[in-house]
C-alpha cells in the first residue's frame, strides 16, 4: 500500500501519517540527489533547468521541504529528463537495497536501454508464469 493510501486510510492518526509522509519526503530527496549525481549535474545546474533556486533544491534533496506538483514535473521532465513515474519509482516503498541499486543503475541509462531491460524482465516474468 502506498503512503498516500495510508494517509487517507488513517485520518484519525495524524502522527502515523506525518511519519510516513516525512519518510517518503526523505526518500524522494535521496532519489533526486542520486539521479542528479548519476547525470553528473551540480545542484546549480539542475536547479537552473527546473527554474528553482539551488537553496530550494538542496532542501528538497535533504528532505526538509516537500515539492509542489509543478516542481516535481519540472524536476522529472526538464531537470532529469525522465518520466515523472520514473522519478517517483520506489519513493513510497521501503524496498531492499538490491532493488534500489537496480533502479539507480537504470535511471542514468538512455531510454532505449531501459526499455530493453524492461523487455527482458517481462520475458522472464512470462517464463516464470508458464512454469507454474
Amino acid at each position: 500500500m502506498g503512503v498516500y493510501s495510508r494517509l487517507f486510510l488513517h485520518p484519525t492518526m495524524p502522527g502515523m501519517a506525518n511519519t510516513a509522509a516525512r519518510s517518503t519526503q526523505r526518500r524522494l530527496g535521496e532519489r533526486i540527489q542520486t539521479l542528479r549525481h548519476a547525470r553528473e549535474l551540480t545542484q546549480d545546474e539542475l536547479a537552473h533547468r527546473c527554474g528553482i533556486s539551488q537553496k530550494y533544491l538542496s532542501e528538497l534533496e535533504r528532505g526538509t521541504k516537500a515539492p509542489s506538483w509543478e516542481t516535481l514535473v519540472a524536476l522529472a521532465h526538464n531537470g532529469l529528463q525522465m518520466r515523472l513515474a520514473s522519478l517517483l519509482f520506489t519513493v513510497d516503498e521501503d524496498l531492499e537495497l538490491e532493488v534500489k541499486d537496480l533502479d539507480e543503475l537504470l535511471a542514468g541509462r538512455p531510454r532505449e536501454a531501459r526499455y530493453e531491460v524492461l523487455k527482458a524482465v517481462r520475458l522472464l516474468l512470462r517464463a516464470g508464469e508458464r512454469s507454474k
